[in-house]
């Protein structure tokens, strides 16, 4: 029944028009969710389910869409929408279970740093588990041993950077995924604000930065360099 609920409620939001469209019954064999439309509300339905065909659907209905298909794939099945009992009349198609699988690569390990707050030391055992918080982002499956987590743990909330070998997934949608990291070393990072950290560097002797008429610029330009990979 929960399954089921899941269906019947992405696909209520797949068609919309809440108000207008009702649930009828649930016909025998393969599940068939039957549902009836006021008449006067059939030509804004039939208009969304184009739109969602076409690529023009507002981005709730392709997620609903999307969340049908991604049930219908973890079902071993596939499936459609069709008209007036009328199998031939595909409205929208569901390839489910016989969608390409996505491409992912990895896992690969490498050596590099995280940047982030730490916001959490915990665990019983040898091996001590971290968690840092990166605006938005917040990396788990960090761990390290007991002496870094006791001088780890004296810098609470504070902005670090930490040093040690990240195994990644690369996804289908090309981004980058943590799967864990192992921490050997850490810095502590100067949590001044920007700008004074710039006013410190212009006035260090034979500096060069108090000739930029711009160094916040130039600073930023050095970061997105090569799409901000360090």
């Amino acid at each position: 029944m929960v399954r089921l609920a899941k269906y019947m409620q992405n696909l209520a939001l797949m068609l919309g028009n809440e108000a207008s469209v009702h649930f009828k019954e649930l016909r025998p064999g393969s599940t068939q969710l039957v549902t009836s439309i006021d008449f006067e509300d059939q030509p804004k339905v039939a208009e969304q389910l184009q739109k969602l065909k076409v690529g023009e659907a507002a981005i709730e209905v392709v997620r609903a869409s999307n969340a049908i298909d991604e049930l219908l794939a973890e079902d071993n099945a596939v499936g459609f929408v069709y008209e007036d009992d009328n199998e031939d009349a595909k409205v929208i198609a569901f390839p489910g279970v016989t969608r390409p699988r996505p491409v992912v690569y990895g896992p690969f390990k490498q050596e590099g740093s995280l940047d982030g707050v730490l916001v959490s030391v915990s665990g019983a055992d040898e091996t001590v588990h971290l968690q840092l918080q990166n605006g938005n982002i917040k990396y788990t499956g960090i761990v390290t041993n007991r002496d870094n987590a006791r001088r780890l743990a004296k810098h609470m909330y504070e902005p670090m950077r930490i040093f040690g070998v990240g195994r990644w997934m690369r996804g289908d949608d090309a981004t980058w995924q943590l799967k864990s990291f192992r921490v050997d070393s850490f810095d502590v990072l100067d949590n001044s604000d920007l700008s004074v950290a710039v006013d410190k560097l212009r006035s260090e002797k034979g500096s060069e930065w108090k000739l930029m008429e711009d160094p916040l610029a130039a600073l930023k330009a050095l970061r997105d360099k090569d799409g901000g990979l360090h």
